[in-house]
Order: structure tokens, then sequence, then C-alpha cells
């Protein structure tokens, strides 16, 4: 059976429309499909606004999941309009420009959103990067943690980007024309990070090394 995402999510909006009625704030899609770049084995990263949100409406919508085809594919956010509207600031930068709509909007978050929180944004993104490849190369020595470490690397460039130029740029091909030095290096990277799990132990650690320098310059520079 081919897999149909817009058919997908119909199916779902109608739904959680169905279940939650005049409740329903937003839907919106996120991650590799929402920027085409999706494979057999991505997540159907999914956005969810309730006007209010308690225990029952996640009963109400973790059985709305468990009865979709493809359920296992299914993953992503839900959340109340008020918490949302709390968020700390430099999560919902990447949370605004990376959510396309599908039913309602999320234009009021925008003028919440500052230049300085993305600042925070990269800052903060560049802090756990640093410190979970120490970590990794320390105590773990994990391909796949080093792998997870690329691929976040891209979210961190986006915000950059947006920073140094106002441009947010969704996938990754379309950044990489952006870029120079270290910075399409490291992206380079994450677009063929899979590669990584042919590499010996000599090798991750090269890479891990590249990773290390790049969060230290940012944390230097941010």
């Amino acid at each position: 059976m081919t897999f149909l995402i817009d058919a997908w999510l119909n199916e779902l909006v109608t739904k959680i429309k169905n279940e939650f009625a005049d409740k329903v704030v937003f839907i919106g899609l996120q991650g590799s499909y929402k920027r085409k770049e999706a494979n057999a084995g991505s997540d159907i990263d999914v956005v969810v606004i309730l006007n209010t949100l308690n225990i029952h409406d996640l009963e109400k919508y973790k059985a709305i999941i468990a009865k979709m085809p493809y359920k296992e594919k299914a993953c992503g956010f839900i959340s109340g309009k008020k918490e949302i509207i709390g968020w700390e600031k430099s999560d919902l930068f990447q949370f605004y420009y990376d959510t396309k709509p599908i039913y309602g909007n999320i234009d009021y978050l925008l003028p919440l959103i500052k230049k300085e929180d993305i600042k925070h944004a990269i800052k903060m993104g560049a802090c756990n990067l640093y410190h979970a490849c120490c970590h990794n190369f320390i105590y773990e020595k994990n391909v796949e943690i080093l792998i997870a470490l690329y691929k976040s690397a891209f979210f961190i460039l986006q915000a950059k980007c947006f920073y140094e130029t106002g441009q947010y740029i969704s996938s990754k091909a379309e950044l990489l024309k952006q870029l120079k030095g270290m910075d399409a290096e490291i992206l380079n990277i994450c677009m063929n990070r899979k590669s990584l799990h042919t590499l010996g132990e000599s090798d991750l650690s090269i890479y891990a090394d590249k990773i290390l320098i790049w969060s230290s310059c940012l944390l230097q520079a941010y």
C-alpha cells in the first residue's frame, strides 16, 4: 500500500475536529514531511492546539491516533493555547517557523518572538550540542548519538541563518546554498549522516571533534 501523506492528514484532521469540535484552535505539520524531505522511515510530526487541554483530552487524542492507519508513524506536539503562548520563546521561534498550518493559524505567536530569543535559541542549541558531544565521547562512544547530534545541528543552523539574514529556510538543500566554511561542512555531514554508521572508532573521533569545535565557536560567538 502506498502511503499518501495528504490523505492521512485529511483523515486525522477530520477525526480531531469531530472529537474536539470548537475546542480545536490549530492543527499543523512539522518535520520532514513539512520540509518535503521525508523517507519511508520518517515520522509524521503533527501539531494540535486546543483552547484548553487536560488529561481527558490526551486520552481522546491517544485513542484517535491508535485508530489511524500507519499509527506507528504518528508523533508530534499537543498543547493548550495558554500554554503555548507562555512557552519558552527561544523554542517558540523554531515552533512557529517550522509549522505548516493545516487548520487555523498561529500568527498570534509571532509578535512574542524577539531577535534576542533567536540568539538564545542558537546559544542553548550550542550548549546542548557541546555537552552531549563531550558526554558521548567519554561515556558512550555511540554512533547513533553522534548521528543525532548532527541532525540537531540543522536546527541551530536554521536559527543562525535567520538571526544573521532574517531569512528562514526550511529545507537542508536550500540552506546549504547560503552557508560556507564550517557551517556548510556541518550541514553536509548532517545531510549524509547515515554514512557515519560505516565509520570506525578513529573516524568517529574525527566527526565528534568537528561537532565539538563548531559548537565551541558558536558559544564564543553568541
